[in-house]
């Protein structure tokens, strides 16, 4: 899924977060965006899954004009910073939960469900912790999770917005290597965002330099 950005600004009162942005994702590629704190990315990044709207600007899926779509429309997964995994649910629950909750004509069955959710523990290699609690595992464990939770509805693209920043070093290596190896399987379109220059090397296969809202390299 290749992604246009087509002029894309944002304001926030007198704050210019999105300065006249325009750049292409391309299709199956691991593109990070990389600056200081205040850069804009998270703010493009939100605006990309439809969680914020510009001000001026088109967004562009595989060609399609998703700018005015609802965030639930756009096919995208989003993973935070924080996990923000559901705390009164298990493993299992949470990485089932984007099926449950579609329209029941395009809900798959319990038994695929299941299944789909195994494959998926299996691929970040958690499938143990189906029927614990995000209390019960580790910062790194519960990343894997919300990653797995967000490929659950076969996004058209993943979005990640500082993924390992919480995570000790140790812990921030090794999932990174797991991000390698998991959209080498996957192959699906991926924007990171960071500030680390080391990660964002580690992972893209483009780079992207933001600073004051606007694309500097």
């Amino acid at each position: 899924m290749s992604i246009e950005i087509d002029h894309v600004n944002k304001h926030f009162r007198d704050f210019v977060a999105v300065d006249n942005v325009s750049l292409t994702f391309r299709d199956g590629e691991l593109t990070a965006l990389l600056g200081p704190s205040g850069s804009g990315k998270t703010t493009l990044l939100r605006i990309i899954a439809g969680l914020e709207q510009p001000d001026t600007g088109r967004i562009r899926f595989h060609g399609e004009d998703t700018t005015d779509l609802h965030v639930s429309e756009r096919g995208v997964g989003f993973v935070f910073q924080h996990y923000a995994l559901f705390k009164h649910m298990t493993v299992f629950q949470n990485v089932a939960y984007g099926l449950t909750v579609r329209p029941r004509k395009t809900r798959p069955n319990k038994a695929e469900i299941k299944q789909k959710v195994m494959r998926l523990l299996e691929l970040v290699q958690l499938d143990w912790t189906a029927h614990r609690y995000p209390h019960q595992l580790s910062g790194g464990q519960r990343q894997r999770i919300a990653l797995a939770r967000a490929l659950a509805v076969e996004p058209r693209v993943l979005l990640l917005d500082e993924p390992f920043g919480a995570l000790d070093p140790v812990t921030r290596s090794a999932l990174q290597a797991e991000m390698t190896r998991i959209h080498r399987i996957l192959g699906r379109t991926i924007i990171l965002v960071t500030h680390d220059i080391d990660e964002a090397l580690r992972l893209a296969d483009h780079l992207v330099l933001m600073d004051n809202g606007r694309v500097v390299q």
